[in-house]
């Protein structure tokens, strides 16, 4: 056997053995490259001479490890199930909305508005939701989601109905570097994120009155909707955002469709009223939003749709000693988990991971490489660990 031939068994037995373990860690990853290397120097014009032992000792000694088990605690996927992309990269953002890929006709010469929303069913239909590019929905109590939404693109007139902070805004809306509009929330908590995130904090009672409106017709608390125009007016913040995610060029070469496999559906179990049921619209190419008790409706605008749904999973985050027992904070940043992503009728599993609290998530396949989104609106719903996940 030839050393060219040689070294792409050794590597494909290696990639082989890796897939069995999951190959979920960065540290794993940072192993196969130093596999990758060793192999490529064994197959040069010195190879000749180092015969098949060799090549075995050297991807010992280069770190090849395995496990039936995931680094963070989950079984490894059943074979089969679709992980990893092919073929094209990101899109170029030029020319392109930061935070949903579509391409622009105007500048966007702004920052990025955020607005915490309530999501109890006495605060639908909401108002202005469908104008968001992104969407996080975070888990705050048991039974009970809250909404961030991320404004950019388009800019509605009210949004709301508005509430208060969460530690966990500080990670998912850093990034963003913008305004956010909440009704303020416990001393600690504001302390926190004003101390950690690059946020201008526009709560309602850090800005003139009349920036929010009281809307008479809706009961309290469920009565305060932010004004992104007045937020806008009023902040120093000029710069537009980054983008937030990798997208593709179009639908067919995102991720899920060129690595994906069919699903009709996805069920979070946040628990109580708030489970949340996506269902794929083929029509439209579109998933649309139910919660346990009704369809999630926007005022004026029919039911909530995205093109990309990603749901996220975490571990619950204890480090706040100030925090209630029933407060649920997921760990976030300097961390890392699985996902799984959802973008025209398909579904593919990934991994996500963050830095600093300002730094964007990375979504990648489990091989590392970039996870693509379609152009368009994205909700990411945050899920602990435990809250089970239902495809079908």
């Amino acid at each position: 056997m030839g050393p060219g031939r040689l070294t792409q068994v050794c590597w494909t037995a290696s990639t082989g053995l890796w897939s069995l373990a999951g190959r979920t860690t960065d540290r794993e990853g940072q192993r196969m490259n130093r596999i990758r290397r060793v192999l490529q120097w064994l197959s040069g014009r010195r190879a000749r001479l180092v015969p098949a032992a060799v090549v075995v000792v050297a991807l010992v000694a280069a770190g090849v490890g395995f496990s039936l088990w995931r680094g963070d605690g989950e079984p490894a996927p059943p074979a089969g199930t679709p992980t990893a992309p092919a073929g094209e990269g990101p899109v170029d953002m030029a020319g392109r909305a930061p935070l949903t890929g579509v391409p622009a006709k105007d500048a966007l010469n702004r920052p990025a508005v955020t607005v915490k929303i309530s999501n109890t069913a006495d605060a639908h239909p909401q108002r202005g939701l469908g104008d968001a590019d992104i969407v996080f929905v975070e888990p705050i109590t048991g039974g009970t989601t809250r909404l961030a939404a991320i404004f950019h693109s388009k800019l509605p007139a009210q949004v709301g109905p508005v509430r208060s902070l969460r530690p966990m805004d500080a990670a998912l809306i850093g990034p963003t570097k913008g305004i956010i509009a909440d009704t303020m929330a416990d001393r600690w908590v504001l302390e926190y994120v004003d101390r950690v995130a690059d946020l201008d904090n526009l709560g309602s009672l850090r800005v003139p009155s009349g920036t929010y409106r009281l809307d008479d017709t809706r009961r309290a608390p469920n009565h305060v909707f932010a004004r992104p125009g007045e937020l806008l007016r009023l902040s120093d913040r000029k710069a537009p955002p980054s983008p937030y995610f990798s997208y593709a060029a179009g639908l067919n070469q995102s991720t899920a469709q060129r690595s994906g496999t069919r699903a009709a559906s996805v069920t979070i179990a946040y628990g109580g009223s708030a489970t949340a049921t996506w269902t794929y619209d083929a029509a439209s190419h579109r998933w649309v939003r139910a919660e346990k008790w009704s369809p999630h409706l926007i005022e004026g605008s029919g039911q909530v749709a995205a093109d990309n749904i990603v749901v996220l999973t975490a571990q619950r985050d204890t480090s706040f000693p100030k925090a209630k027992p029933t407060m649920t904070v997921l760990d976030v940043f300097d961390a890392s988990g699985t996902l799984k992503l959802f973008t025209g009728g398909k579904v593919v599993s990934g991994r996500w991971s963050k830095g600093t609290v300002n730094e964007p998530f990375e979504f990648t396949t489990a091989d590392g490489k970039p996870l693509l989104l379609t152009p368009g609106t994205t909700w990411i719903e945050c899920a602990l660990t435990t809250m089970p996940v239902q495809v079908r």
